[in-house]
């Protein structure tokens, strides 16, 4: 892999750790995909946002409004 591949990778995945989708935000709170879209829906995860059709939450600002 090239050194600007290796860059974006760890940017994805360690200083802009975001969740994009109901499919991750489920994965970090253990819940399945259609339970997580139907509390994202719902208001429930206050944290996220809906960002061009789909959810976009902080993974540090989730964790800490689940007291986690």
């Amino acid at each position: 892999m090239s050194d600007n591949a290796d860059s974006n990778r760890l940017v994805n995945h360690t200083s802009c750790d975001f969740l994009w989708g109901a499919a991750e935000i489920a994965e970090a709170i253990n819940r399945t995909p259609r339970q997580a879209h139907y509390l994202l829906n719902k208001g429930e995860i206050q944290c996220a946002q809906k960002k061009g059709g789909r959810w976009v939450v902080s993974r540090a600002a989730l964790l800490r409004e689940l007291g986690a």
